[in-house]
């Protein structure tokens, strides 16, 4: 599943403002514009925590379009992506949708534990940010913590239903991969997660109406 969005952040005195106006977005800042006069003027740490930022974003965006043909080119991106937020992090402390493409990078390269850090920051600093509670019940799955996993649906399918449809498939292809090759997880937990999410579908079918005005959220 991929996702794409266009975050809008303004230069260095409303930059406070734009972090709340964005709240649910994960796509390229715009860079910033040149000082008056005609000459070039230097960059300030916001507007280069923004080009590092971008610069994750296209790593990012690389390594999803390679990642199944060609893993380690993916993860070579992703990598690559990791140290660009770090970059935008360090210029940019309060900058939330870097922890979470932290996050991102980090579970893409597997480190599930580390991801989960990353989107604790981005939550710490962005409350109910649907991208990264989607993302962290994805990293979730990952560890077989399903009960955590379905924390995460309930708490998207009250406040985001787009980012809710979008975990469900995510429970739907793990329930799929694990009764191939079950990694652990208990059979019977299995089954009833499978029973669960059957029964969470049919409440979301049921109550489909709620999320067509629902804003589009995020990247992936």
């Amino acid at each position: 599943m991929k996702r794409t969005a266009t975050l809008g952040l303004v230069l260095a005195a409303a930059v406070a403002v734009a972090q709340a106006g964005m709240a649910a977005s994960g796509g390229s800042v715009p860079a910033g514009p040149s000082g008056g006069g005609g000459g070039m003027r230097s960059l300030t740490p916001e507007e280069m925590a923004k080009e590092a930022y971008n610069s994750g974003i296209n790593h990012k965006d690389k390594g999803l379009k390679v990642e199944e043909k060609d893993p380690t080119k993916a993860k070579g991106e992703y990598e690559k992506a990791f140290k660009d937020f770090q970059k935008a992090i360090k210029l940019s402390p309060d900058l939330y949708q870097a922890y979470n493409g932290l996050g991102f990078s980090s579970r893409k390269m597997g480190d599930y534990a580390k991801a989960l850090e990353y989107y604790d920051k981005a939550l710490a600093l962005a409350p109910g940010f649907p991208d990264a509670i989607e993302y962290r019940g994805e990293a979730y799955l990952a560890m077989n913590r399903i009960d955590d996993a379905k924390a995460s649906y309930l708490q998207l399918f009250s406040s985001d239903r787009k980012q809710a449809d979008i975990l469900m498939k995510s429970m739907t292809t793990w329930i799929e991969k694990r009764k191939a090759d079950p990694a652990g997880v208990d059979p019977a937990a299995l089954t009833s997660f499978e029973s669960w999410l059957k029964e969470r579908g049919t409440l979301a079918g049921q109550t489909a109406s709620m999320a067509l005005n629902a804003p589009s959220h995020g990247w992936k």
